[in-house]
């Protein structure tokens, strides 16, 4: 039996960063993307020793969602700073509510994001703000007073889903079929690829198929082009099997390669991966050579060499350039939907609204559901015909319900299953998929999988993001050196094997790191260290040199080390500090129509988790009503709010994401999208 969950939550429990308070001695604390402990420290005026003692489990690290305890009361956060270099700061009046201690260089909307409030809420709760700005070492509300605070800040929020349903008769006077005989092994799926047609439309031309596909069975499947009355007789053309298109130009073809040629760029020219090309090519190991003869996978045809009678023929030929997916739908097709989302009804109970205080997964699945509710919405206002099923996975890392889901309710008409959150229950779900039609899309997981030509990867590889950085930079025919700690094994090896050209230093080379300058050339240098001596040290060496030499700092992914305090942002920004990031992080993405409608619903701005939920679900749901289905629109190149998605292959089958933005701090300190 399916199960309804409804949870009534207080509406500022959605938001990212809120502190909850406990007792007069500490709060608690939603850790925000990209926090670390000392920045934590450093912002409440206490030491790391501190927040260590009410936190032991903080010593291995903390990530974004994580809830820990903050000390509060007599500690230099809330009493009185005076000393010859800073102006006493005076203690809010109001001791009941919320407040901030602005920091040197913050900014009124920085100050709002990290609340999740408007910059219109924190100029209600100060009158004093708008008038005379933001001052360093003043205290900011940020939450209303108890005698304006609304009654009713609840919401309900519903697991299952609304939904509608399309009766799509196909109008049979105006398709031209033909009767095939169905050979061992055929799968409708398989069928409706082959002729270029949906599911749906077969169904309806063979009603009797609802008892199943049958080898040796006929059946009538439409003539792709062709409209006006039925056709009979008709000459038939047998399609090209991917055996045809091996025999007709072999399973590979040669080019030669030319300048500035990459192995990245030749996979994402052809579409293709690394490591096949490496594969087909031993050689290469050895780095790219100009003129160089190198075999490619051949694409001939559907864009594979593989069966196409069990396993789903994926269309990834690339568009080229980015499209606007709702420019190009089919409405005329129902389409089913399953989210798989772990709200672990079964182990929270009643103590929802607790649990929302202190749990950090429970805030992070309500979140990403909020948004993907908001892109059913979409979709359903756009008039397509969509069905979506909610269930409650309820996983952890080393269990789910998602087996049970996915073997024991009725997905007969379901196209994609977004959904489980842990990877090792994805691994778990592709298995129990129930037929080779269905498709997964793992929302959040940037592990590797389990190779299955089912599976769809939304969050790109750490090796993508080191891909598209390096690549970045061999664009501007940069002189790049990588400097890696020794604890970066996996970093090693990934440069000496696809990259071996490239220059490879060790962090204690970094004292002698501007000696190897080069004038009229951009000099980039990436470190990829955890230790904040070698961010410090790298960027000392360098900061002095900007005026003689194009230099730029880099990393690859937004690395803690470089927000170290003692690294002032003018020196990154001198630096031109770059990074790869799986979003574009852009404070204009609260200024679009999806925020201010989560805003209007859940009177809080929506965090990373509510886009990436909204972002993943809307990109699904309007590839599905693409001409060609799910599958047949994986080459079209998107963008959506805070992410993109730009689709491959690997060897074993598996699709993933490789849509990376390339970030840099701009000169007036806000972060840029360069690429």
């Amino acid at each position: 039996m399916k199960k309804r969950i409804v949870i009534a939550v207080a509406a500022f429990i959605f938001t990212s960063g809120l502190t909850y308070a406990q007792e007069q001695n500490y709060t608690t604390y939603r850790v925000s993307k990209g926090e670390t402990i000392s920045k934590i420290a450093r912002e409440h005026k206490i030491s790391v020793s501190e927040i260590l003692r009410l936190n032991p489990d903080a010593k291995t690290g903390i990530k974004e969602g994580d809830v820990i305890q903050v000390p509060t009361g007599n500690t230099p956060a809330t009493a009185a700073v005076t000393s010859k270099n800073t102006t006493q700061i005076t203690p809010p009046t109001d001791t009941k509510r919320k407040t901030h201690l602005v920091q040197a260089k913050e900014t009124v909307f920085g100050i709002s994001r990290q609340y999740n409030v408007s910059v219109q809420d924190l100029y209600q709760w100060n009158p004093e703000l708008e008038r005379k700005g933001l001052k360093a070492n003043s205290y900011l509300y940020i939450a209303p007073s108890a005698t304006t605070a609304p009654t009713d800040q609840s919401v309900q929020v519903n697991v299952v889903l609304a939904a509608t349903k399309a009766d799509t008769p196909l109008d049979k006077a105006k398709v031209s079929y033909k009767e095939i005989e169905i050979e061992p092994k055929q799968t409708l799926y398989s069928l409706a690829v082959e002729y270029q047609t949906s599911v749906q439309k077969i169904m309806e031309l063979n009603p009797e198929l609802n008892e199943g596909l049958k080898s040796g069975q006929k059946i009538k499947v439409p003539i792709v082009g062709q409209k006006g009355t039925v056709s009979t007789g008709m000459t038939e053309v047998k399609p090209t099997t991917t055996e045809t298109i091996a025999k007709q130009s072999g399973a590979y073809r040669t080019v030669r390669i030319e300048p500035k040629q990459t192995l990245f760029s030749l996979a994402k020219e052809n579409n293709t991966t690394i490591e096949e090309l490496v594969e087909l090519n031993p050689e290469l190991r050895k780095g790219l050579q100009i003129g160089m003869e190198v075999k490619l996978p051949n694409t001939a045809g559907e864009g594979t060499i593989e069966s196409t009678t069990t396993q789903p023929k994926w269309n990834m030929e690339s568009s080229g350039s980015f499209v606007d997916l709702t420019q190009s739908l089919d409405r005329y097709t129902a389409k089913e939907l399953v989210l798989l989302l772990p709200f672990n009804a079964s182990r929270i109970g009643d103590a929802a609204t607790e649990r929302m205080k202190t749990d950090g997964f429970l805030n992070m699945t309500m979140d990403f559901y909020l948004g993907a509710k908001l892109a059913v919405d979409k979709a359903v206002g756009m008039g397509l015909p969509l069905t979506v099923k909610v269930f409650d996975s309820n996983e952890t890392k080393n269990s789910s319900d998602v087996k049970r889901i996915l073997t024991g309710e009725n997905l007969s008409k379901t196209e994609v299953v977004i959904g489980p959150f842990f990877q090792s229950n994805v691994d778990d779900a592709v298995k129990a998929l129930p037929n080779s039609d269905i498709i997964l899309v793992s929302p959040l997981s940037n592990e590797k999988a389990n190779p299955s030509s089912q599976l769809v990867q939304t969050m790109p590889y750490g090796d993508v993001l080191k891909q598209s950085l390096l690549e970045y930079f061999i664009q501007k025919e940069s002189k790049i050196t990588v400097i890696v700690d020794e604890k970066k094994a996996s970093t090693k090896r990934f440069m000496q094997r696809f990259y071996p050209n490239i220059k490879l230093l060790e962090t204690k080379d970094i004292k002698d790191i501007d000696k190897t300058l080069v004038a009229g050339k951009n000099n980039a240098f990436i470190l990829d260290s955890n230790s904040i001596e070698s961010a410090l040290l790298l960027t000392d060496k360098l900061k002095n040199k900007t005026s003689q030499f194009d230099i730029q700092v880099a990393s690859f992914d937004k690395s803690e080390v470089f927000d170290y305090g003692e690294i002032k942002i003018e020196t990154l920004v001198a630096l031109h500090y770059t990074f790869p990031s799986v979003t574009r992080d852009s404070e204009s993405s609260l200024d679009t129509a999806f925020a201010r409608e989560y805003k209007a619903q859940n009177n809080a701005l929506p965090n990373r988790f509510a886009i990436r939920g909204y972002d993943v679900t809307l990109d699904v749901i309007l590839r599905m009503f693409q001409k060609d289905g799910f599958t047949g629109a994986m080459g079209l190149k998107s963008n959506e709010i805070e992410n993109k998605f730009v689709y491959s292959k690997n060897p074993e089958g598996t699709v993933r994401n490789r849509g990376v933005y390339i970030l840099q701090y701009n000169d007036d300190l806000t972060v840029k999208v360069v690429e």
